[in-house]
């Protein structure tokens, strides 16, 4: 596991990699830090890494075009700050958790078990979805999402309107932080189950299910058996 600190403030930035080092362990392979947003852009292009811990506040940058850049990617992201006001804001693009300053060990340490899916209470309240395109960043609402599909190394983003955007994080890494309307019907699909029009187990361990747009996706046993258990409910 490769871990990237952004922190601007050297003695912070040091306390949070020791921290980090005695809750992780044996599992990190490797702790880097970042002082500037130019610094981390050029250890990303050298290096990938699977977990950044941002301070938004860094200086000369601004904290949110700064985390659209880092969510954009295909790591997760945890936000490590004293402003805690923005954490809200801070959940809808996508950080995987929010940890405010001081630093509580029990708390960052329930961050780094969210990351390797040992914990609860993900967030639910993602709003945007940051594409990069010809070297620029957009946002795409959530609201606007009918299903992803996984395509080797990237995921496709099918929008209700037809149109698909890529996007850079894999469909486990997605499923963490999406709002618990979106079901991982299959290993290649994650969908809104509320553009589900009808399942159905077709013989010979087949599933599928339809969409409103009549769109017909695969349907794992265990999704199916999910779905049973709702419609049940």
């Amino acid at each position: 596991m490769n871990i990237l600190i952004l922190e601007d403030e050297p003695p912070i930035a040091e306390y949070i990699r020791d921290l980090t080092s005695s809750l992780i362990g044996s599992r990190v392979d490797r702790i880097d830090i970042a002082h500037t947003l130019k610094d981390a852009e050029v250890h990303l292009a050298a290096r990938p890494i699977d977990l950044c811990l941002l301070d938004l506040n860094l200086s000369q940058a601004s904290g949110f075009e700064l985390l659209k850049h880092t969510v954009a990617h295909s790591f997760h992201t945890v936000i490590i700050s004293a402003h805690t006001d923005q954490a809200f804001e801070a959940f809808q693009y996508g950080v995987l958790d929010f940890v405010p300053k001081p630093i509580d060990r029990h708390r960052l340490n329930n961050a780094f078990q969210r990351f390797f899916g040992t914990a609860g209470g993900v967030a639910t309240s993602l709003k945007y979805l940051v594409v990069r395109k010809k070297n620029a960043l957009h946002l795409i609402s959530v609201d606007e999402v009918l299903y992803f599909e996984a395509q080797r190394y990237l995921v496709c983003i099918h929008l209700q309107d037809g149109r698909t955007e890529l996007i850079e994080k894999p469909l486990n890494r997605l499923i963490q932080i999406l709002p618990k309307h979106f079901l991982r019907v299959h290993r290649s699909f994650v969908v809104d189950m509320r553009f589900i029009e009808i399942y159905r187990h077709k013989g010979g361990g087949t599933y599928e299910l339809k969409l409103k747009n009549q769109k017909f996706l695969p349907l794992s046993a265990q999704a199916y058996r999910f779905l049973n258990k709702l419609a049940d409910q």
